[in-house]
């Protein structure tokens, strides 16, 4: 008389062994998250006062400018010296990398090629070369809850879950932007909802950042002081959304492109450290355009440079970052994408108090800079909150920002029907 009882107990014993091993795999997902990003943070660190000091300035991550005119020209074309061998080596004699995506859906990750190449990545960066480096954090992040996954011999459904989780969650420990790590890791990786999905990216995402916190602080990205809101500002949000758009498919589809012909054998050799040492050239005389484009931002958010001075230098970063990733870098376009649309957004401020006074400049530089990154990584619910947690603003601003951004995915439609069909969004780690 009891039979029929055994298989649901057996059937709930059996879920709840699962859901024990699922939310042990899921705090030592977020744990090894933090702990990659803590590896490459210090890495990014020690190399930046190596060589660039340990006064504070507008250069990079805070530091002073160069001491020496020819420094960022020795540096980054050296970068690309070392960088280049390092990538030909890996990809001459190592196992295939996988990119994060390919990760996701169940492809293996190897260890060291994949920690040889982020080391590689926010090295770069560090010592100037002009591409994001957040894909390094993303990439260790879901290299090593792979293996967790692995470990624990979860269903595909929960390791396809967890693997965008700390992928989002890197993102989210870089940068100290919890939200929007997670929405990384739905909205763009795993691209559908669940309930189950979202709970173990926030949570994946919190410890992270949390882990990741003695080095990265517990602060926003970049201060940003307090906003008004008015009729003017509402007005220039909805003219500059769809210049954004324009502007930010265009960078997609350059990079894309060029992404196409990058070089690869002993063409890395040659192409990489040329291209680097370009930009250091152009990096000595306007050195706001090296390193990940947080600097440029920066410019841009605190008014600190004259409005022809920002629109050539986003037009730089632009060129940079674009030859830089075809050239066979590695890396993202994330913070140039922030750093091109803040500095647009402020020059555009400075015309418009001619034509309408009284829109805070800061504020719109902030709302171009979302209009620009949500075209760019085709992820405007991730590109809200990452520009919201990076500045601080709250909801000061969400009016004007939303008004941006859907002005920019409107335009960034228009267009992507003629130059964006046969491509995917943008933010490329491999060939």
């Amino acid at each position: 008389m009891t039979a029929p009882t055994v298989l649901p107990v057996r059937s709930r014993r059996r879920g709840l062994a699962t859901l024990a091993r699922l939310g042990v795999a899921t705090l030592l997902v977020g744990v090894a998250t933090g702990l990659a990003v803590l590896l490459l943070v210090w890495i990014v660190h020690t190399l930046e006062h190596l060589v660039w000091g340990h006064e504070e300035g507008p250069f990079l991550d805070g530091l002073p400018y160069p001491s020496v005119w020819w420094l960022p020209i020795v540096t980054v074309g050296g970068t690309g010296v070392v960088a280049a061998l390092g990538w030909y080596l890996l990809r001459r004699f190592g196992r295939r990398i996988a990119t994060v995506e390919q990760g996701v859906d169940g492809a293996r990750m190897p260890w060291w090629e994949t920690l040889a190449d982020t080391v590689i990545q926010v090295g770069a960066v560090a010592l100037g070369a002009s591409i994001g480096k957040e894909v390094a954090p993303r990439e260790l992040s879901a290299m090593a809850s792979s293996k967790v996954v692995r470990w624990f011999r979860l269903d595909a459904r929960w390791g396809r879950i967890l693997i965008a989780s700390a992928a989002g969650a890197g993102l989210a420990a870089v940068y100290n932007v919890p939200l929007a790590g997670a929405l990384f890791a739905v909205e763009i990786l795993l691209a559908q909802f669940s309930v189950g999905a979202a709970v173990v990216a926030l949570v994946v995402s919190t410890i992270a950042t949390l882990v990741a916190r003695p080095l990265v602080g517990d602060g926003s990205l970049y201060s940003i002081g307090s906003v008004e809101v008015n009729a003017s500002l509402i007005v220039a949000a909805i003219l500059i959304g769809p210049l954004m758009g324009w502007g930010a498919t265009s960078f997609a589809v350059v990079t894309k492109k060029l992404a196409r012909f990058r070089p690869e054998g002993w063409k890395l050799l040659v192409v990489l450290p040329l291209t680097f040492t370009a930009v250091g050239v152009l990096g000595a005389v306007f050195p706001l355009i090296l390193g990940n484009g947080r600097a440029l931002a920066t410019a841009g958010f605190d008014l600190s440079q004259p409005a022809l001075l920002l629109i050539a230098l986003a037009v730089l970063k632009y060129v940079a970052t674009a030859l830089s990733l075809g050239s066979g870098a590695i890396g993202g376009t994330l913070q140039p994408s922030v750093a091109i649309g803040a500095a647009l957004g402020a020059a555009a401020a400075a015309g418009w108090a001619f034509v309408w006074p009284g829109a805070d400049g800061t504020a719109l530089a902030v709302v171009a800079a979302s209009a620009f990154l949500a075209s760019n990584m085709r992820a405007p619910f991730t590109a809200i909150a990452l520009i919201i947690e990076f500045t601080n603003t709250g909801f000061d601003l969400l009016l004007p920002i939303f008004l941006a951004v859907a002005g920019s995915l409107a335009a960034s439609k228009l267009t992507s029907r003629e130059s964006l069909r046969p491509f995917a969004p943008i933010d490329p780690a491999r060939p």
